[in-house]
């Protein structure tokens, strides 16, 4: 298990499923980490999924830029939604290795309140025109593309927790 923290996927107000906290998590608390039974895929792992399952990865993960890798997973981290600037209340402002991924709580965070996500500091990786999963996202994600391409300039930043 990856959740570190207690939390509830339900309904959102912002966008389709939202990951709501069940109890109070104070700021800096680890509240995701990378786990190995995740998808960390490279290329060539990623265009020999079916169109159904790159549809979903493409929606829910993201180019871990030190690695190199698409990471996505099906452990409900698919459901953070964005919030720009000081709406966020997870997150992490620089890149660990892989194996130390991980978000963090950047302010108290109540219980019923939901979990979001400065997309910013990661929406840029892989959406160049020359990057291998540019094609893979105009094919099976082209909304979500447009999206991360509507946050990626400029980058936004956060104090980091």
């Amino acid at each position: 298990m990856t959740w570190l923290v207690d939390v509830e996927f339900r309904t959102s107000p912002i966008h389709g499923t939202g990951i709501f906290a069940r109890k109070t998590i104070k700021a800096g608390n680890v509240i995701w980490r990378y786990d190995p039974s995740m998808h960390a895929c490279d290329r060539k792992e990623m265009v020999a999924l079916s169109a159904r399952t790159l549809s979903f990865a493409l929606h829910g993960g993201y180019l871990h830029k030190p690695s190199g890798k698409f990471l996505w997973y099906k452990d409900g981290m698919q459901y953070m939604n964005h919030g720009e600037g000081d709406i966020a209340n997870v997150g992490l402002a620089y890149w660990p290795t892989l194996q130390e991924d991980h978000t963090v709580a950047l302010r108290d965070i109540a219980p019923g309140e939901e979990l979001r996500e400065d997309y910013g500091f990661w929406a840029d990786g892989g959406l160049a025109s020359d990057h291998w999963l540019n094609p893979l996202y105009r094919r099976h994600c082209p909304h979500h593309l447009s999206f991360l391409q509507s946050l990626a300039a400029p980058a936004t930043t956060f104090a980091a927790a």
